[in-house]
């Protein structure tokens, strides 16, 4: 695998690990993971974490030219990595169960800031890293384009986050404060 998408191996594996885990659980139980499961609640608990630290870290690291906290490039891969396992976790804690409008919005949110990624990493990759031989105009356009990326990217980030704590706090109150 090239050491480029090093990121993709580590998710696909992260992806298998978790499947691991359900399909144990399905056949001990016989069912999938209820999401108010102790699996389907950890499952989404780690899985929002990840795109937590996805989102935060790897643009704070960006800040900071301190090279003790390690190459961007790890801290990139380390950023792609949890920004297709967290969903994918996320995902998996529904259990295919979509109860009423707010889990609606949330998994749509999700795939669509999923999907978001996808697309800003191939936008990233495309932009050349050497400048020597590169057209400035094409060089430009994919600067351009990669912020204009950004600053659809991020607001739909902070909005799937600001839902899920809303679900988050929710299921808190209506799964225990309400017994």
């Amino acid at each position: 695998m090239s050491k480029h998408r090093r990121e993709l191996g580590f998710a696909l594996y992260g992806m298998l690990l978790v499947s691991a885990v359900y399909f144990v659980a399905y056949k001990v139980t016989g069912e999938f993971p209820a999401p108010s499961s102790p699996i389907g609640h950890w499952t989404g608990i780690i899985g929002l974490a990840f795109m937590l630290m996805a989102q935060t870290a790897y643009p704070v690291r960006k800040q900071t030219r301190d090279a003790r906290w390690g190459p961007m490039v790890k801290w990139l891969q380390a950023h792609v990595m949890m920004g297709l396992v967290g969903p994918y976790m996320v995902l998996l804690h529904t259990a295919g169960k979509f109860n009423g409008l707010a889990a609606d919005i949330l998994t749509v949110l999700t795939v669509i800031v999923l999907l978001s990624g996808i697309v800003g990493r191939y936008i990233y990759t495309s932009i050349p890293r050497e400048i020597e031989g590169v057209d400035p105009e094409r060089l430009a356009a994919a600067k351009k384009t990669l912020a204009q990326w950004r600053a659809v990217h991020i607001p739909l980030t902070w909005t799937l986050f600001a839902s899920a704590l809303i679900h988050v706090l929710g299921a808190l109150y209506y799964a225990t404060l309400l017994r």
